[in-house]
């Protein structure tokens, strides 16, 4: 049992996922993850569920036993995690994230005989089962991130859109009531059109009719622009920002490692790796250019900064 143990740790959870195995593992786990979502969408047209019902149902109940499958294998091997020993590690799997989401995929499907749940809401849970991909792509993760570290800055920005639109909301319900009382008789439905227009979204079902009305809806949609633009602004400015400190973090690690042992183990690089939200590719050409660097001959004093005395058969 302990063989099998290791090798089902090595399959799931080892890392760096790199052996044909554990690519073969993850490819068809994304893919069977994918034919669900895919399932749940065609079985919502009444016409598919009429002749491949049963099919969809058969499909559901194969991937979900799946599911749980690898979910209990990787409860059963948590305990060979590194670090705080098999009480940690139990601790940890059920504090990860992707655990609690593995779990949110698989408990409508077993709860659902128990439990009176309306079968239309078990068709969008199962679509949780697409989230469980969230741990295996980087830019997903980067910007899972990226968005807690700007969370006050983005609420900020929110909260100033807010007031804008219930003072435009006012505006409009105030020069507009009286010449189209069914369109903006009442605040909701001013605050409703304010919504759309400031989103930039405009179902075109309502418009202002009287000419302050109208100056207002355009001072509203040019102010729409910048509501729109400003947290795009923010995410695209953090992330890029985050993506460089990233990188040059990466880089340090590697120089330090190459620095007091000569080299860098490969598992060591992909933990650095994920840790950072490194793709493979770039990891792979930052260690490169960082042993190239390694194997010049040092030319400037790390201390003070003086180019020192060339040594013969390096000169340029």
């Amino acid at each position: 049992m302990a063989g099998l143990k290791h090798a089902l740790f090595h399959l799931l959870a080892a890392t760096p996922r790199r052996s044909p195995a554990q690519q073969l593992f993850d490819l068809g786990l994304t893919l069977l993850i994918l034919g669900n979502a895919l399932a749940v969408i065609l079985d919502s047209v009444p016409a598919l569920d009429a002749r491949y019902g049963g099919a969809f149902r058969l499909f559901d109940a194969a991937s979900m036993v799946l599911f749980t499958l690898e979910l209990l294998a990787r409860y059963w091997i948590a305990d060979l995690d590194a670090g705080g020993g098999p009480s940690g590690s139990r601790r940890r799997f059920w504090t990860d994230p992707c655990i609690l989401l593995d779990i949110a995929a698989v408990l409508p499907f077993w709860l659902g005989p128990w439990v009176h749940l309306d079968l239309r809401l078990l068709q969008l849970l199962r679509l949780v089962r697409v989230f469980r991909m969230y741990a295996w792509f980087d830019g997903l993760s980067l910007l899972g991130a990226v968005l807690r570290e700007e969370l006050r800055p983005m609420l900020a920005a929110f909260s100033v859109s807010a007031v804008l639109m219930l003072f435009a909301a006012s505006g409009i319900y105030l020069l507009e009531r009286e010449a189209q009382p069914d369109t903006f008789g009442d605040l909701p439905s001013a605050l409703w059109w304010v919504v759309v227009t400031l989103s930039t979204v405009g179902y075109g079902d309502a418009i202002p009719a009287t000419p302050l009305g109208r100056a207002l809806g355009a001072v509203i949609m040019m102010l729409g622009i910048g509501m729109v633009a400003l947290p795009a602004g923010m995410l695209a400015s953090r992330f890029s920002q985050v993506m460089h400190e990233n990188r040059s973090r990466f880089r340090r690690l590697v120089e330090e490692q190459l620095a007091e042992h000569g080299a860098i183990p490969e598992a060591l690089t992909d933990r650095y790796r994920q840790d950072l939200f490194i793709s493979p590719g770039e990891a792979d050409a930052i260690v490169a250019e960082c042993r190239r660097e390694a194997a010049q001959p040092m030319r400037y004093c790390p201390n003070c900064g003086v180019e020192l005395p060339r040594m013969r058969g390096h000169d340029d």
